[in-house]
């Protein structure tokens, strides 16, 4: 997953946001970036495999802890700065030289300790992506014989989501896997029970849901990769690794695409500030419609992954107000005092799109967003399942069209109230710029700021 130019794999930092992780992390991969193009560290990170773990295996032997993503990471970064910093001050062959062996060194013992935290926990897997080094992964059957989920958690401090990947078995037996997450030994051993990985897919441009991949056509060499447009969009996007197609590009269809349609959304510069995209799928047998992140179904109650980080990286169920908070925290809405209330509203809907989508992201590009939506409607699907919160749940297409009404200038399934979007009014404005706000979607809803 590294390169010359990407060593340690950092996220896209002017693409669209595809979750609240993409914004608190910036700093910190912006530090490490920024250290590791100094010379000589940088032909030494590029070159090694197991050089990017460093730090983080070190850190995370040294403390004995599972679940303290965030400060492991701002010791990272502490390092990561350190070394740059010497390595730039003594620019000759000599110190050259020795930066290396130290760096190789280090990378030895690193690579003892990850084969033992491998050998030790099969929910380990070193990743980029948070909250730590061990993910525990649900598998759930959601269409009988046909379609299942693989949760694991996301997470920033208190604020934490489930993640999904979804994996449907084809008519020859086969398996289409969309969205592939840590691939930890446990989640293999999950996946590997169900049958042959033949198809890995990249529904999106969000870091969340694609920065496995690389190593996931790692294990499954054999599997074709078919990717959302928009991939690499920078220098410093993740590097995914070689792909089969780009799905709405690529003149070759996808051998899946009798079972599994698409319809693509795609938006980039200039027209938008960002690069963003999102692939919808319908399953033809089972009448599926499988989605990222475009329209999610609310629950009351937290997923039950959600108690493996607890409410701040200690493993515990999660009570119904902690659950409320992260939701609401999670999409940048207002604490108004009336979090069970606020919830309530979100989660009486069939389906909502997320406040962060529609409130950030779809005002600089309602026409392409709506034209996409009337697409996906156009299949007749009974059921959806997402990349997050609660899947499957039943869905017709007019239901989902009355969760875009803001699109079309209509009511949506969910309204937000008065008091609920100052957050996100000024994030809108701070990543799209004052037009964005004068959108239909944002004068709809002046009430509400």
């Amino acid at each position: 997953m590294a390169n010359a130019l990407n060593p340690l794999c950092v996220p896209p930092l002017t693409s669209h946001l595809g979750s609240l992780e993409v914004v608190v992390l910036r700093g910190c991969w912006t530090s490490l970036a920024g250290a590791c193009q100094r010379p000589p560290l940088r032909q030494a990170l590029a070159t090694s495999s197991v050089a990017a773990t460093v730090a983080v295996v070190a850190t995370a032997l040294r403390r004995g802890r599972r679940h303290g993503w965030s400060r492991t990471n701002r010791r990272v970064c502490s390092l990561a700065a350190v070394g740059g910093e010497g390595a730039s001050a003594n620019a000759g062959d000599d110190i050259g030289r020795r930066s290396v062996f130290a760096l190789a060194a280090t990378a030895a013992a690193a690579s003892g300790a990850d084969a033992y935290l491998r050998a030790s926990d099969e929910r380990y897997s070193f990743s980029l992506l948070a909250p730590s080094l061990f993910k525990e992964t649900l598998r759930t059957e959601l269409v009988p014989g046909l379609i299942w989920g693989f949760e694991q958690v996301i997470a920033f401090q208190t604020v934490s989501a489930n993640i999904r990947m979804t994996v449907v078995r084809l008519r020859n037996g086969k398996l289409w896997v969309s969205g592939p997450l840590a691939p930890t030994r446990q989640l293999l051993r999950l996946l590997n029970e169900l049958g042959e990985v033949a198809h890995l897919v990249v529904a999106g441009t969000a870091l969340e849901h694609k920065v496995s991949l690389a190593e996931f056509h790692r294990i499954y060499p054999k599997a074709s990769v078919w990717v959302a447009p928009g991939q690499n969009a920078t220098l410093a996007d993740v590097n995914i690794g070689p792909v089969d197609g780009v799905l709405g590009q690529s003149a070759q269809r996808p051998p899946w695409q009798e079972e599994i349609d698409f319809q693509v959304f795609y938006v980039a510069p200039p027209e938008t500030q960002g690069t963003y995209s999102e692939v919808a799928f319908f399953h033809r047998v089972s009448k599926t419609l499988l989605a990222t992140d475009a329209v999610l179904k609310v629950p009351l109650s937290p997923p039950p992954i959600l108690s493996s980080y607890g409410y701040d990286g200690t493993p515990c169920e999660l009570s119904r107000e902690q659950w409320q908070y992260k939701f609401i925290a999670f999409n940048f809405l207002n604490m108004r005092g009336a979090n069970e209330a606020d919830l309530a509203a979100l989660a009486q809907p069939s389906a909502v799109v997320s406040p962060l989508l529609r409130f950030t992201l779809y005002p600089i590009c309602q026409s392409a967003a709506s034209a996409w939506v009337k697409e996906i409607s156009a299949w007749p699907f009974e059921r959806v399942v997402a990349a997050h919160l609660d899947s499957p749940f039943p869905l017709r297409p007019n239901e989902f069209l009355k969760a875009f009404g803001f699109l079309f200038d209509r009511q949506s399934s969910w309204e937000p109230a008065p008091g609920q979007l100052t957050q996100l009014y000024k994030l809108s404005e701070q990543l799209d710029g004052p037009a964005a706000l004068e959108s239909s979607i944002w004068k709809a809803a002046a009430g509400a700021v």
